[in-house]
């Protein structure tokens, strides 16, 4: 489906990420992703530590599907650095309070394993995740996409012609 866009042609969905990590549908996600990995609909799986922001998972599960790896951890970073800074992220003026809170439900906590610093995101009590949650897998996904700016603006900008509804026919043309 393509979406109206404020340039005036429409925009459709690139890529979509579906969190098969919770235990319990995991194989009910990977079976509808598996099918369509073409259009780029991808099971994903998130993985605290310090690992890239998404990658192929090594090997396949047990019913065959292909799961992507997430690295949260280096994806809050990222998301965080970008919070504070006006310009770096946009955000709908449609939002609500709720969105900003959940957003922000988690703050950075540095410990020290094996002498060495390890930073790690707990979550504040009392509060639900799920704003922070789609923003991260949003921005994973977004790193599958080669999208080029300028083309994509130009493209957008293009109104698409309405299409010519034909007449029926009401009597044989012979």
């Amino acid at each position: 489906e393509r979406f109206p866009h404020a340039l005036g042609g429409k925009i459709g969905i690139d890529a979509t990420a579906i969190d098969a990590g919770d235990g319990t549908s995991m194989h009910r996600v990977t079976a509808f992703c598996t099918p369509r990995t073409r259009r780029k609909v991808m099971a994903i799986k998130g993985a605290p530590g310090n690992r890239p922001v998404i990658e192929r998972a090594g090997s396949k599960t047990k019913t065959g599907a292909r799961l992507w790896i997430v690295g949260v951890d280096t994806v809050k970073a990222q998301l965080f650095a970008r919070f504070p800074r006006p310009g770096m992220m946009r955000f709908s003026e449609s939002l609500p309070a709720v969105w900003y809170e959940q957003a922000a439900s988690e703050r950075a906590v540095v410990r020290y394993a094996r002498g060495q610093p390890v930073r790690s995101f707990i979550r504040i009590p009392g509060r639900r995740a799920e704003a922070l949650d789609c923003t991260v897998y949003a921005f994973a996904a977004r790193q599958v996409v080669n999208i080029n700016p300028e083309a994509r603006r130009d493209e957008l900008a293009q109104v698409e012609a309405q299409p010519v509804a034909k007449r029926p026919v009401l009597a044989s043309s012979w």
